[in-house]
């Protein structure tokens, strides 16, 4: 199950940028539901139900959570499950942009630049697609304004071709953090994500492919 992130702005300025509450409220009220089911003829959990717990529990304790807090000049990131969630801070100072990004499973890095053309010869060859061109119609999928071209709606050889953006933050010292990722027909909300981030931690934000 994708879990889809929830950008809130708090009163003191901060944002949040992580699990809703929603989804954990549902997790814990289907744990409880598998449990009480479980437990309801006087016996213990079978197999199968504790594997089920297992996936719940798992879901609940999950974190993935980005904190923009613009008192201490820090943004923050909380990743995995607790009580062993991996926490990451970085300074507003040392953020130097944040973007979006456009990539499609099934094409081939470089593909589309004439240093690479014997590559991308190759690719024609099975079928993949050119990687700039797929870049391209994911920022035009996220905007609405796709093509309906059927040829490109074919899957290649090696599978179907479907189009991400991811929302990415880049420091200075050259590291890249991804923030989240989601289909292209879905990443429009990116744009306001990234704005807001950009917006508290005083960095520019690239949101055109």
């Amino acid at each position: 199950m994708e879990i889809p992130l929830s950008l809130r702005k708090r009163p003191d300025g901060s944002l949040t940028y992580g699990i809703p509450l929603w989804y954990r409220a549902m997790t814990a009220a289907m744990i409880g539901l598998v449990v009480g089911g479980s437990l309801s003829g006087g016996n213990a959990p079978n197999f199968v139900a504790w594997i089920i717990l297992a996936f719940l529990l798992f879901g609940l304790l999950y974190e993935e959570r980005w904190i923009v807090d613009p008192r201490s000049g820090k943004v923050r990131h909380l990743g995995g499950v607790w009580p062993v969630a991996k926490a990451t801070e970085i300074a507003f100072g040392d953020i130097e942009s944040l973007r979006l990004e456009a990539f499609a499973r099934g094409t081939v890095p470089g593909s589309g630049d004439e240093a690479v053309g014997a590559v991308h010869d190759l690719s024609n060859v099975f079928g993949d697609g050119d990687e700039a061109e797929e870049k391209a119609r994911a920022f035009a999928m996220m905007r609405g304004k796709d093509s309906e071209d059927p040829v490109k709606k074919q899957p290649s050889r090696f599978g179907a071709k479907k189009p991400y953006i991811n929302l990415v933050l880049k420091t200075r010292s050259g590291e890249d953090y991804l923030i989240d990722t989601l289909p292209a027909r879905r990443a429009a909300r990116f744009k306001k994500v990234g704005a807001a981030f950009a917006e508290v931690c005083g960095a520019p934000f690239a949101d055109k492919g």
